[in-house]
């Protein structure tokens, strides 16, 4: 039962993320992009998924375990990487070292910012209630006093952020993962502006492999660039999905009851 104005996260049966908030249930962020790939893409990723059993599991778990690594660090605790995944740790806390200041890691940070919290308190979204979708930054803070949003990667491969050479099958694969995760970045930094004002002057996209570490940022015409493209393609996916539903009137009985 919902009986509180704060944003409230809930699991579809697809396993996809949507969001209560503002009386609206919104989808994730990272749901639009995916239910917005073309058939292409998405017949690649089942092709993947066939002939890597396990990976994508796998890698959900090594990114989740880099996650609250960057949030213990960032919290002045042991980060307590397992072992398993310490080759994609090192050399993440030498760009977490740049913040001097930080806002969100997960969660806020600043009284200011507590009505963006969940009902329980543990986890907290942005969301806009213009275009009807929300999602979980992970790091919100400066770099000497400029305003930076950032998301932490893992991946087997580097990211790429020009378009690769014709042929350049791993450059491929990395540019395709930039460009999705820039939308992602542009896509908190519109949402965290229309929830408290706080614009962003920067995205940064920290890439941890087994080899390097990649720190990538994206401002200007660029940043505006990938939020246009990502309002594009949440505009086609409330076209074609119809559970995005405003729940005003859902909300009132439950709380009646």
């Amino acid at each position: 039962m919902v009986t509180s104005d704060l944003p409230y996260r809930i699991q579809t049966s697809a396993g996809h993320r949507k969001y209560l908030c503002s009386g609206i249930y919104m989808p994730s962020v990272t749901t639009v992009l995916s239910a917005t790939e073309s058939e292409k893409s998405k017949a690649g990723l089942r092709n993947w998924q066939k002939n890597n059993p396990g990976a994508l599991e796998a890698a959900s778990t090594r990114g989740s375990a880099i996650h609250l690594g960057c949030e213990n660090y960032l919290r002045g605790l042991d980060p307590g990487v397992p072992e398993d995944y310490l080759d994609f740790w090192n050399g993440m806390s030498s760009y977490l070292d740049w913040f001097d200041t930080i806002h969100w890691s997960e969660r806020p940070l600043r009284p200011d910012w507590n009505h963006l919290r969940s009902d329980d308190r543990e986890v907290a979204f942005v969301w806009s209630t213009e275009h009807k979708y929300a999602g979980c930054p992970d790091l919100i803070g400066e770099i000497g006093g400029v305003r930076v949003i950032a998301d932490f990667k893992t991946s087997n491969a580097p990211y790429c952020a020009s378009f690769p050479d014709r042929g350049d099958r791993i450059g491929f694969g990395g540019y395709r993962k930039y460009t999705k995760c820039a939308q992602q970045m542009a896509a908190y930094r519109y949402a965290l502006n229309e929830r408290t004002g706080f614009l962003c002057d920067v995205a940064l996209i920290i890439v941890s492999t087994p080899e390097t570490t990649q720190g990538i940022f994206i401002d200007g015409d660029q940043l505006s660039l990938h939020e246009s493209r990502f309002l594009k393609r949440c505009q086609q996916f409330h076209e074609i999905d119809n559970e995005t539903t405003d729940c005003s009137t859902q909300k009132l009985q439950e709380q009646a009851e």
